[in-house]
This record gives C-alpha cells, structure tokens and sequence, in this order.
C-alpha cells in the first residue's frame, strides 16, 4: 500500500475515451454520496473516497490532517500494519491515502471477481474506519516527516514556494501546511489524529467515485462496505475567505545554490468560479502550455534568463493559489522577477492575441480524452462531480465551453482575479 506523508496501479480504461463518460449520482441511505461510471470491458473497479474537510485541522493541530490519513493504513483493529500489507498483496488490491489542502482521500483498486471484491472492500473499511493510530508507529512516522521536512527546506524551490504560500495566505488555514514547523510535527499526538478522525472521517460527508465492472446495485453494496463503522455524521468547519492580496515580498538568503528560486503568486479562484474557462484558456497562453506560453517565450527564448518557468493555479473552495515560478542564476534574481512582473501586467492588461487564444484551445480540447483514458482518470473527474455538486453532464459540456471562450472574456476574467501591483512575490537565494 501506498505511504503519503505531509503534503499529495493504473488500469485502461475499456470504453472509447472521446466522449465523456456517462455519470450516474445517487445518495445512499447513510447520506454519502456516490457518482458511478460503469465499464464492463474488463474485470477491474478503482474507488475514491473522499472526506470533505479533512485536509484541515485548527491553527494548534497542524500535521493532524495529514499524519491521519497517512496513517490509515498503519494497524486497524484487526490487522498489524504488516498484516495489512500482506493481506493487501494476497488479493492484488491497491489501497492508498492522502491529504489536501481541503480534503482526504482514500483510494482502492481491485479485480471485480465477487469474492477478491469483497475481501478488499472488507480490507478497506479496516483501514478507513478502524485505524489505530498506535503511538510507536506515529513515532515512527513523524521522525520521518521531520527529517523529510529538513531535505526539502534545503531546496530552494520548496522554500519559495513554501513563503509565498504564508505572503498569500497568512493565518488562513490554507497556509498551515507551509506554516508546519518541524516543533509541530514532533507534537502530533495519537490522540489527536483520532479525534480528527472520528470528526470528519464520518459516512454523511463520504464521496464516493468509482469506475468500472460493477452495477450501481453492486456499487450501492460496495459503498456500504467501506463505510461500515463509520460514525453518521461529520463536523466540518467552515473554510473562512481567503485575505486580500496585498503585495507583500520576500528575499530569503540561502547558501550552497547557484540558481536563485523565485515564486508570483496571490489568492486567486473559487473551484465555482463562472469565468473558470477563460480562467484556464488564460492560464495556458500566459504560462501553462509549455514553450507556447508567453513567459517561456520571453523569459527564456527573448532573455535567456531560465531554462524554464510556469504559471498555475489550484481553484478551492475560496480563493485557491495562483503562482509563476522559476529558477535563474543568482545575479539574474532580480531582472527575471522584473521581466516575469511585466510580462503578467501585459497579459492583464491586453488578453491574448486571436493566435493565442486558438492555439490554446486546440491545446486543451484536444488533450481532454486523456483526462479519462483509464479508470483512475475518470475516478477524478466523478470525485470533482461528487464533491463539487456539479452537473451530470459537466464535461459532456466541457469542449464546448473552452471553444465558447473569447479573447475579451480571458482579459476581463483576467482583470478581475489579478491584479499585478498586488502580487505577493518571493525570491530564495539571490545575490
């Protein structure tokens, strides 16, 4: 079984992947909600569970989010962690954890064959209700974490990242990963990890995708199955809004590097934002699509100032990052962050050309049949349906949509999320 510490198999798929693929939703009679795709090509079922909310813990609980669900698959009530793996080896199941920014999740994998099916589903809700969370192995674990925390401050990325993260968000619970000290992680508790458990690890706020050989009565059954144990409902708490951007900066020393580590970046989207498709047809001209964006173009083809540099965004529930970052030569620090600046206000400022704007949506329609390509795939976009409350035939619609955008739409969608003079911005390691 997979191990996910503090952040973040594949089947193919047997239906046509050019067509989106057809969502059923229902809510079963303990209140999770579960969002089916059927594929009976092969004998093969991949699941996603995810909890809403249990990504977060509170300002004194940090680690407790991400701890519990790597610890999931560490002992339950009827299994020693080895007996667990071994286990999971013996019926050729997969089954992994992890924690968000917002959420957890769990996932499963496992032949259709009724009783291989149901072992694993038996195996599941041992690791997804009955944890134990034993104390020497959260020792264990958290000696780990600590170490793996210590090797990745010593990255310069990582560190800028990490700061931009604070600059954008501050106290917001959407900083407390980057605000994790190594003290933090050292004062997790077993205790803790199971109250964040039993608070929000519950069947009402359960999300359920799964993709393959099963009926939606066999996948009624198999809900059920995983969350057998389970407390009724969950207290999620309420995410509050994301701060304002206010164009804070940062300049870390940092020793031993030659390349210096800069992040752009502001709380940016909403996951339901109703300009999200101009949102993302902009993001690929200005720095998502590779050599055709516009920061490549200049930073690297026109300045030679980095081997190369990208721009992103993650839509949350409130304003979710966005973020251009790189790496140059530590006496190049200060005119690449320059030239990034001015190339976002550009874009900001005017939108995309006409040839942008077709290149990046012949970019992305044509690479969204590989957004469901196998089963694990299509578990994403039916857990996005489920979470999300979206509609059934959201990505029936999805092509159609990013060809609707236009150039005028990118630059005001643009115009309203960013506005450069109020980017927070980092630099690790300059001269």
């Amino acid at each position: 079984m997979n191990k996910i510490l503090l952040i973040l198999p594949v089947f193919l798929a047997a239906a046509p992947i050019h067509a989106a693929p057809e969502f059923q939703r229902w809510q079963t009679k303990d209140g999770a909600t579960v969002v089916l795709v059927e594929r009976h090509g092969l004998p093969i079922v991949n699941i996603g569970i995810t909890f809403k909310g249990a990504g977060q813990a509170g300002e004194s609980e940090k680690g407790a989010a991400s701890f519990t669900a790597a610890m999931l698959d560490s002992g339950s009530s009827k299994y020693s962690e080895e007996q667990l793996r071994d286990e999971a080896n013996r019926l050729g199941v997969s089954i992994g954890s992890s924690a968000g920014v917002e959420n957890a999740a769990v996932s499963f994998a496992s032949l259709s064959r009724p009783q291989t099916l149901s072992d694993g589903l038996k195996l599941a809700n041992q690791i997804i209700a009955h944890p134990v969370f034993d104390s020497a192995v959260l020792e264990r674990e958290k000696k780990q974490a600590a170490t793996a925390l210590r090797q990745n401050l010593s990255n310069p990325a990582f560190a800028a990242a990490r700061e931009l993260a604070k600059l954008n968000y501050g106290s917001h619970p959407y900083a407390n990963n980057a605000r994790l000290e190594e003290t933090d992680i050292l004062a997790v508790s077993a205790d803790t990890l199971k109250r964040h458990h039993r608070s929000l690890y519950a069947k009402n706020n359960a999300y359920i995708a799964i993709v393959g050989d099963l009926t939606r009565k066999q996948a009624d059954t198999a809900a059920a199955a995983l969350l057998d144990g389970l407390p009724d409902t969950a207290a999620v708490r309420d995410i509050p809004p994301a701060p304002a951007a206010a164009g804070r900066s940062a300049n870390l020393p940092f020793s031993g590097k030659e390349q210096a580590a800069v992040a752009i970046g502001l709380p940016f989207a909403e996951r339901q934002s109703p300009d999200r498709h101009a949102l993302a047809v902009g993001n690929y001209i200005l720095g998502g699509g590779g050599f055709d964006s516009r920061l490549m173009k200049t930073l690297r083809d026109e300045k030679g100032l980095v081997y190369g540099v990208s721009s992103g965004y993650t839509p949350l529930a409130r304003k979710g990052p966005f973020a251009v970052s790189f790496t140059t030569k530590k006496s190049s620090a200060a005119e690449a962050l320059a030239a990034a600046r001015q190339v976002i206000a550009d874009f900001v400022a005017t939108g995309p050309t006409e040839a942008e704007l077709r290149q990046a949506k012949d970019n992305i329609t044509g690479s969204f049949p590989m957004s469901h390509d196998t089963n694990a795939k299509t578990v994403a976009l039916a857990a996005n349906i489920g979470v999300n409350n979206l509609p059934l035939n959201y990505y029936d619609r999805y092509t159609q949509q990013i060809e609707a955008v236009t150039a005028a739409q990118v630059r005001a969608a643009w115009q309203r999320r960013l506005d450069p003079a109020k980017a927070n911005a980092v630099t690790v390691g300059a001269q």
